[in-house]
């Protein structure tokens, strides 16, 4: 594991990086469905935010299963 940084900065940052991806996604979805929906598009946008966000910590758990079974 020490010949690996990025795994390490993964492990210990991966709460931050679902967060990331779910913002990205819900900043996403609001920037196209804004002038179809106008203020309506803050639901589609919390489905967005709570799907990036499970897509981030699937692979943060993904990668911390890797790393534990390797180790």
């Amino acid at each position: 594991m020490q010949n690996f940084p990025a795994l390490r900065l993964i492990l210990k940052l991966g709460r931050w990086w679902a967060l990331c991806c779910g913002m990205i996604a819900a900043a996403a979805t609001a920037l196209a469905l804004y002038p179809l929906l106008g203020g309506l598009t803050i639901l589609p946008a919390i489905l967005a935010l709570a799907f990036g966000y499970y897509l981030g910590k699937s692979y943060v758990e993904l990668v911390t299963i890797i790393v534990t079974t390797v180790n």
